[in-house]
């Protein structure tokens, strides 16, 4: 490009300068021809010539000057050019590289999300979890029927801790979930409450039905757990059963009922589940425990 405004401008300065010198030797003819010495052309002519050379020789410094710098600018618009497309074509990089990242975000803020509602050890619900839960339970108008709860609590967990270790005691705890979420039924909840103890929520489920479903739980969980590669300890759980009642106010009431539940099944010697129901009983409700068979 700059090569042909180069060649442009020398021809239209030849040309301009070929014009001029025509012009001037018409004009000097024209003055000899008219009767004038030759001798008095003379100094004229040269005058002219030096003034014509002085002229060409300002001109082609200006030119080349000109033509410098619009090449440097030329330059620079090239170069500019050049970064933008690279610019362009990085940012492109980087936001094709950064969509993955995108989504990896994305997807480790879902992850975050159900680890607040899960508990890492067992892959169930916590007690967060059961917390709301609980309160879409009794909140929602269609999903008031009555809803049971089950706590359970393996007994005389702390022995295998202390005998074999909190790791062992982990892996029982793990294995525990993963029996008893293969025994629930699907539309049931299963939430870790802590350390060993866990809940499950029965939806729509009236306390008859549920106290049938804890009935086979307690049949077909295993009694002995594998906790080292050739020893095998008993597994026995205690269990505090209640069910919603329609005058509770919210849903810890029926938490509370079940752990008083839990707690007499553990003064009545472990390993048997006790029920918490609410009898009328004249004016006012009383509490009526009962074992479970």
């Amino acid at each position: 490009m700059s090569n042909n405004l180069r060649k442009s401008s020398l021809a239209t300065l030849v040309l301009t300068l070929a014009l001029v010198a025509a012009l001037m030797a018409v004009c000097f003819a024209s003055l000899w021809f008219s009767g004038v010495p030759l001798q008095d052309l003379i100094a004229p002519i040269v005058a002219a010539i030096v003034v014509l050379t002085l002229v060409l020789w300002l001109n082609l410094r200006a030119r080349s000057q000109w033509l410098r710098a619009l090449s440097h600018d030329a330059k620079l618009l090239a170069q500019l050019a050049g970064r933008r497309s690279g610019l362009h074509l990085r940012t492109e990089l980087y936001t094709d590289e950064l969509k993955p990242l995108s989504k990896l975000v994305q997807e480790e803020r879902r992850k975050l999300i159900i680890l607040g509602l899960t508990d890492p050890l067992c892959d169930v619900g916590n007690r967060r979890a059961l917390e709301q839960w609980l309160r879409r339970l009794f909140e929602r108008p269609e999903t008031k029927a009555p809803v049971s709860i089950l706590l359970i609590d393996l007994d005389y967990f702390k022995d295998i801790n202390d005998q074999y270790g909190h790791d062992i005691g982990d892996e029982v705890i793990k294995n525990f979930a993963v029996e008893l979420k293969e025994r629930v039924r699907e539309r049931d909840l299963i939430a870790r409450m802590g350390g060993d103890e866990f809940c499950v929520v029965f939806p729509q489920t009236r306390l008859p039905v549920a106290m049938s479903l804890v009935s086979r739980l307690r049949a077909q969980l295993p009694v002995t757990m594998q906790v080292t590669k050739d020893v095998f300890h008993t597994l026995g759980w205690t269990g505090g059963l209640s069910v919603t009642d329609p005058l509770d106010l919210n849903y810890k009431q029926v938490i509370q009922r079940a752990d008083r539940a839990l707690l007499n099944a553990k003064h009545q010697g472990r390993n048997l589940t006790k029920i918490y129901e609410l009898t009328p009983v004249a004016t006012e409700n009383t509490a009526h425990e009962s074992v479970l068979h």
